[in-house]
């Protein structure tokens, strides 16, 4: 008996010690809610941080893949347009591409207008009009990448004067376009104010003008196989050896000569009227242009192209004008008033006109020279009317190669 119920005792005992033991390891340990909500916080932090890196530097990548890809197409399309299907012996790239110059232009032109008409008494009467403006010139800077690039230029003139160019030269093709707009004012002008008299402002033959002219000329080239426009004209090209093509042109051109100012009534009165004159031409033709390579590095470019006119139009505008007087007896003008009146519009006869240009650049190292001029002869025959018009431009260059 004894001996069961300390069995029953100690088997009790030790249930009770082994349950007691189970529950202890049962109790879940748990962390402050606070604690483990810092611990969310920064993992996102950091993968957030992991995802902006790899974000980042793979726009890096796409952006740095991308414009090495437009850049890279961009510069080869620009080396290849100047040699496409050039004979590598004949015609090469310049190895140094990027170009700085300093630019000096200069233009000139003059206009020469024959009338011959009849009065309202048809009597017969008839003028010459020889205009001669001052000459401009310009100087600038020009930065740019086988012939591609911008300029600035500073005019410096004896008058009001707006010049703007544009030359184009490719394997295929070479084109021009020229517009300047230049302002003369009379060395009488504000005559009565300064106390000269009428019959001197008469008597002056000097005058205040308005000149406008715009000029295109586009060529077609047919060798361009051995030759290159481009290598006297925008130095993209290297011409190795001497070639010359044949070519054919178009031309286009438009001038526009006002003399209407009131300073000018002496001139007036000569001209029957006539104040303004405007013509436009339009021309095609063919010729031959040589690049002559004396020597390594040097080209000389001779081109002439006779061109015919087989478009001619010009427009005259006549005008009135009143006096105002000092005293009532009028004996003693004080001031002249221009109004305009009527227009006459004629078309002309085809006419042989020429064009031509001569251009050389010299490469010696990292420098680069270069001289172009360009001179246009247009005549146009009407009616009553003749027009002839002689116009030049020079430019030379003096540039650095990078």
């Amino acid at each position: 008996m004894k001996t069961t119920v300390l069995f029953l005792t100690l088997s009790f005992s030790c249930s009770v010690f082994a349950a007691g033991i189970g529950d202890v390891d049962s109790i879940p340990v748990s962390e402050p809610k606070e604690s483990k909500l810092k611990h969310d916080e920064e993992v996102l932090k950091k993968d957030k941080y992991k995802f902006e890196k790899k974000t980042k530097a793979l726009a890096q990548k796409t952006y740095y893949t991308t414009k090495d890809f437009v850049t890279g197409k961009l510069k080869n399309y620009l080396d290849s347009s100047g040699i496409k299907g050039a004979d590598p012996t004949y015609v090469a790239l310049p190895k140094r591409k990027w170009r700085v110059s300093l630019v000096a232009d200069m233009d000139d032109a003059a206009v020469d207008v024959e009338s011959k008409a009849r009065d309202d008494n048809n009597n017969v009467w008839g003028f010459d009009l020889r205009v001669r403006p001052p000459m401009s010139a310009s100087s600038g800077i020009w930065v740019g990448y086988m012939g591609y690039g911008f300029g600035v230029s500073y005019f410096k003139t004896g008058q009001n004067s707006t010049n703007l160019a544009m030359n184009l030269a490719s394997p295929n093709y070479g084109l021009n376009i020229r517009w300047i707009r230049s302002t003369t004012d009379h060395d009488l002008k504000g005559w009565a104010e300064k106390g000269i008299s009428y019959e001197q402002l008469v008597a002056s033959n000097k005058y205040a003008y308005k000149i406008e002219s715009f000029v295109f000329d586009g060529y077609w080239i047919f060798n361009k196989k051995k030759f290159s426009l481009s290598a006297a004209y925008d130095l993209s090209t290297v011409q190795l050896r001497s070639a010359g093509s044949f070519i054919a042109g178009l031309m286009f051109n438009y001038q526009k000569c006002d003399y209407s100012s009131p300073d000018n009534i002496g001139l007036l009165i000569d001209a029957n009227h006539i104040g303004k004159v405007k013509m436009n031409q339009l021309s095609a033709g063919g010729g031959y242009t040589y690049n002559w390579v004396p020597s390594q590095g040097f080209v000389i470019n001779m081109t002439v192209m006779p061109v015919l006119t087989f478009f001619s139009s010009s427009k005259l505008y006549k005008y009135n004008w009143d006096y105002q007087y000092r005293d009532a007896a009028r004996t003693e003008v004080s001031g002249v008033t221009v109004t305009p009146s009527d227009t006459h519009v004629e078309h002309g006869k085809v006419a042989l006109n020429v064009n031509a240009r001569l251009a050389a650049a010299y490469r010696y190292k990292i420098w680069v020279f270069s001289v172009f001029a360009q001179a246009h002869y247009l005549r146009s025959y009407f009616k009553d009317t003749s027009f002839k018009v002689f116009q030049w431009n020079m430019k030379g260059t003096v540039g650095i190669t990078l």
